[in-house]
C-alpha cells in the first residue's frame, strides 16, 4: 500500500512534471510553471485515487442532518384574518383553490416540514427534481403516515 504522500509525488511527477513535494528551499526547485490542463489530470487522477479506496470519510457525519425519506407537494389556500387583516393562515386545498403550492420533505418518525411555498405545481416540481434528480410523477406514492 501506498502512502499519501508517495500517492501525490506519483501524480506530480505523471501529470506536472514535479519529481518531488519536498521542500528545497529554493525558488528554482520549489516554484515550478505547470499547465492548467495538467493541474486539471493531476487533480482528476487525485480524484480518481480517492474514489478507488472506498474509505468511509474521516470527518464524522454524526452532525449531518437527517435526509428525507420521502416528499409531497400539497396545494395551500391562504386565509386573511377578518379581525386582523395584517395575520392569515393557511390550510390545504383542492387544486383548483390553490393560493400556491408547497414542497414538503418527510422524515419518518419526525413528520414533515415545508421546503418553500411557490406559485405554481410546476415550480414546485421543479424544485424537487432539483433536490432529488428524478421527476415528482415517477415518486413511489407512500403508505399512510402516521
Amino acid at each position: 500500500m501506498t502512502t499519501l504522500d508517495e500517492l501525490l509525488t506519483d501524480i506530480a511527477s505523471k501529470h506536472l512534471q514535479v519529481r518531488t513535494l519536498q521542500t528545497r528551499m529554493s525558488d528554482a526547485l520549489d516554484f515550478h510553471e505547470v499547465s492548467v490542463w495538467g493541474i486539471k489530470n493531476a487533480l482528476l487522477a487525485a480524484f480518481e485515487a480517492g474514489a478507488k479506496t472506498g474509505f468511509t470519510p474521516s470527518v464524522s457525519n454524526n452532525n449531518l442532518l437527517t435526509r428525507f425519506d420521502d416528499y409531497e407537494i400539497q396545494p395551500c389556500r391562504r386565509y386573511i384574518l377578518e379581525d386582523e387583516p395584517d395575520r392569515s393562515y393557511v390550510e390545504p386545498c383542492e387544486g383548483f383553490e390553490a393560493d400556491f403550492w408547497t414542497l414538503y420533505g418527510h422524515i419518518t418518525g419526525e413528520g414533515v416540514q415545508a421546503i418553500g411555498d411557490f406559485g405554481t405545481r410546476r415550480h414546485a416540481e421543479e424544485v424537487f427534481a432539483k433536490i432529488t434528480g428524478r421527476s415528482y410523477s415517477s415518486r413511489k406514492q407512500p403508505k399512510e403516515r402516521r
